[in-house]
């Protein structure tokens, strides 16, 4: 089974992660796969806005697949690709379409997209450092631009979850609509959205990115270099975590 699902429906395209009995956890292979797909979608002009997901109802992703992250080192943790990085400098609009969990690098992954819509029923946290590391994936930077510094720090601090409506108010995602209702909602924006130019979309964008991401990558950097030294420090047996409840990473 392909644990990230791309699906062409000019001007849209469709990313499923596709992992459902992992609550959608993102893996080696499936950051591998999410990049590929991102790297596809960029280069094909018949795509106009990107709309990404997770498959089996429960979660949008529950984050990083923590199995994989056991007695990993602090510089095998700074030479990983971080898949979110990959959505956020995609040139093309990208909408997080949210159901159940998005937790950890999950989160993350919706942060890395332009605008976030959530069903009713879904949970958003960061719970990494119960875990003993960061949001390394790009959490600590843009999570505060959106919800501002005291909500990230108590949101990133204490692991706290927020419902759908409670993320709607700090600002975190910017529709949230009944579930049965979710993909049409979300369809109906997108097709909204990619009725513009390709270049005209592209410009805005980067316009408003360029607002805010000014030396964003030495921001990044600085992130990734304090999360390796958690894992350096962390002991390297970890308990065995049940994937299926949170909290997850």
């Amino acid at each position: 089974m392909e644990p990230v699902i791309l699906e062409k429906k000019q001007p849209l395209a469709l990313i499923t992660l596709n992992r459902p009995e992992k609550l959608n956890a993102i893996n080696h292979e499936a950051a591998t796969r999410l990049i590929e797909i991102t790297t596809d979608v960029e280069n094909d002009d018949t795509i106009r806005v990107v709309i990404i997901t997770g498959s089996g109802g429960r979660a949008f992703s529950s984050g990083s697949d923590i199995t994989e992250l056991r007695g990993i080192s602090g510089m095998e943790l700074r030479q990983r690709i971080e898949s979110p990085l990959f959505v956020r400098k995609l040139s093309k609009p990208v909408i997080a379409m949210i159901r159940g969990y998005a937790l950890g690098g999950g989160l993350e992954l919706a942060l890395a997209c332009d605008i976030r819509i959530a069903s009713e029923n879904a949970q958003f946290g960061l719970p990494e450092t119960g875990l003993g590391w960061l949001p390394g994936g790009g959490g600590t930077q843009f999570l505060p631009r959106l919800v501002g510094e005291g909500m990230a720090m108590k949101m990133i601090l204490s692991g706290r979850f927020l419902s759908a409506a409670e993320a709607k108010q700090v600002g975190l995602v910017e529709d949230v609509v009944p579930d049965d209702r979710l993909e049409a909602e979300t369809e109906k924006l997108a097709t909204e959205i990619a009725k513009r130019p390709l270049h005209v979309l592209r410009f805005a964008k980067e316009a408003i990115r360029a607002s805010f991401e000014i030396d964003d990558q030495a921001r990044l950097n600085h992130e990734s270099a304090l999360n390796a030294i958690c894992f350096e420090l962390l002991e390297h047996e970890k308990p065995d975590l049940d994937r299926t409840k949170p909290p997850f990473a």
